[in-house]
């Protein structure tokens, strides 16, 4: 049996997971307030003390995910901002996924297949049974709820402007299957392009098959 050595996390990356989690919980709990406001006003008669509170809340964590955003470009070293440039040369995936993807997985280098990344995300198909019972084909249930929702707005955009993506889009909509699976498909694609570009180190090329 081959041992592998574990590689653990930079310090930089460490630190960057920490803000990015950080970052997280602020948008949550802004999108939260936000809704409760909106909900509030719908109200024949409002008590100007409450909206004003929750305008306050609203902008005091505007103010903290601005200094948070600030911080993060400092945090990043040549290897993530090399890394970041190849994997946003990717249709639909931008800077804010590009960088989720390399501190979630510490470059990639966790990994040895593309199909385990996409397990590990929990945008891959797993059948789930239990003795005798009928047996049900779902998604893997993982922890990443959050950078699998990023990726699945990566999606919308990668349909209109990643040809191989588009390509899987439609050939799963043809054989009659819905729209969030076909979604589901293609955030699984670009995963797989991500892997195969940071191990490879090269830029997407869409004719590279060829």
């Amino acid at each position: 049996m081959e041992i592998c050595p574990f590689e653990p996390k930079k310090e930089n990356l460490e630190f960057l997971e920490q803000e990015l989690n950080l970052l997280q919980d602020l948008e949550q709990e802004k999108a939260r307030f936000s809704l409760k406001l909106k909900s509030l006003r719908q109200k024949a008669r409002l008590n100007k003390e409450v909206v004003k509170h929750y305008e306050t809340l609203i902008n005091n964590l505007q103010k903290e995910i601005e200094k948070l955003l600030k911080r993060l470009p400092k945090l990043e070293d040549e290897e993530l901002q090399e890394n970041k440039t190849l994997l946003k040369s990717i249709n639909g995936i931008g800077e804010k996924t590009s960088l989720l993807l390399l501190v979630a997985t510490n470059h990639f280098k966790s990994f040895e297949h593309s199909k385990s990344v996409s397990k590990y995300f929990g945008v891959a198909p797993r059948m789930y049974h239990s003795g005798n019972k009928k047996i049900t084909i779902g998604k893997c249930r993982t922890t990443k709820e959050y950078i699998r929702s990023v990726l699945f707005i990566c999606s919308w955009s990668a349909v209109k402007c990643n040809p191989q993506c588009k390509a899987l889009y439609e050939r799963i909509l043809e054989k009659g299957k819905c729209k969030k699976l076909a979604l589901i498909a293609v955030c699984n694609k670009l995963l797989r392009q991500a892997f195969g570009i940071i191990k490879s180190k090269n830029k997407y090329q869409l004719d590279f098959a060829k």
